[in-house]
């Protein structure tokens, strides 16, 4: 179990020394859990996982169960090498297979066609499983823009370098959804921090606003003040994607840390506006209300005008 990411079949438990009916009767007390037909964990420690990990969980179950070989793809390859997502579905297991002749799903697993060359391969652990590149332009394809740009950022921002994400792209340029996925790489900039700042631009891109800069270095008379997400430099405004964890009590509640980050972002933004930019911040919910946070940016605009109009 502690080699197969805590599952095990019904074989390996018989060559451990159980008979089929001690497994039963360990599943009927639920201390174990049928992951897959045939395939175990211990039931109080996978209730407690994580969704990645449990997706992991469930992967390695299927793994141990398929018959023909496969590479671990799409949404679950990006799992399994860490390539943060934008809220991803991970209610299904993704393989590719080259010798499908059709895409189908089957008992929990997507099985894609898609040809696999050697330089679109790479191997986790013991996991067979498509390259960063190819998993994120897979994604982008049956995925919206939002999405598919959040992880061709996080590929670049793993170390992808933007030709082997063309690459990638233009191998599959033929294929379903390579339109869409094509916008996305396009797009992609490793300096995104996160997938909220990728849905950030994302939003910004389709409202006909994208910002000029991201990741933008600020510096007053005392120095550097610090980056901003996104910045319209021309228009003396900037944007924040404020996600709000790092305002909360950590693990351990610590009300005085979480106030003490709370105040220096104030006296952040401070600095921000003395130095003469207007700044705008967000959270996720104003990403879901993308006409009034670009209302918002406009007002930041003729701010920022009638300020200089002032000053000169």
């Amino acid at each position: 179990m502690d080699a197969q990411h805590g599952v095990f079949t019904t074989s390996q438990g018989r060559a451990a020394g159980y008979t089929t009916d001690e497994l039963q009767r360990l599943r009927s007390r639920q201390a174990l859990l049928s992951v897959r037909r045939g395939v175990y964990a211990d039931a109080a420690r996978y209730r407690q996982l994580e969704p990645l990990e449990r997706h992991r969980v469930d992967t390695q179950a299927a793994l141990l169960r398929l018959e023909s070989p496969a590479a671990l793809s799409h949404e679950t390859a990006a799992v399994w090498m860490g390539l943060p997502m934008l809220q991803p579905s991970l209610g299904i297991i993704h393989v590719t297979r080259p010798e499908l002749p059709a895409s189908h799903i089957h008992a929990g697993i997507h099985h894609h066609p898609g040809a696999l060359p050697d330089d679109h391969l790479t191997v986790v652990g013991q996991a067979r499983m498509t390259s960063p590149a190819r998993t994120a332009v897979d994604i982008a394809r049956s995925a919206d823009f939002a999405r598919g740009l959040a992880v061709a950022d996080s590929s670049l921002r793993a170390g992808v370098s933007r030709q082997v994400l063309q690459d990638a792209m233009a191998f599959c340029a033929s294929w379903p959804g390579a339109r869409g996925a094509s916008r996305a790489v396009s797009w992609a900039d490793g300096r995104a921090d996160n997938p909220g700042e990728s849905y950030s631009r994302a939003v910004l891109i389709e409202q006909g606003l994208p910002p000029s800069d991201i990741q933008f270095p600020v510096r007053d008379q005392h120095g550097l003040v610090g980056l901003a997400d996104f910045a319209w430099i021309d228009r003396w405004t900037l944007g924040e994607f404020d996600g709000r964890r790092k305002y909360l009590p950590g693990p351990d509640g610590d009300v005085e840390a979480a106030a003490r980050v709370l105040w220096q972002e104030k006296q952040r933004e401070d600095r921000l506006r003395r130095a003469g930019f207007e700044v705008v911040r967000w959270t996720w919910q104003d990403l879901q209300r993308p006409a009034e946070l670009i209302a918002r940016i406009l007002a930041a605009f003729a701010r920022a005008a009638a300020r200089r109009r002032t000053a000169n």
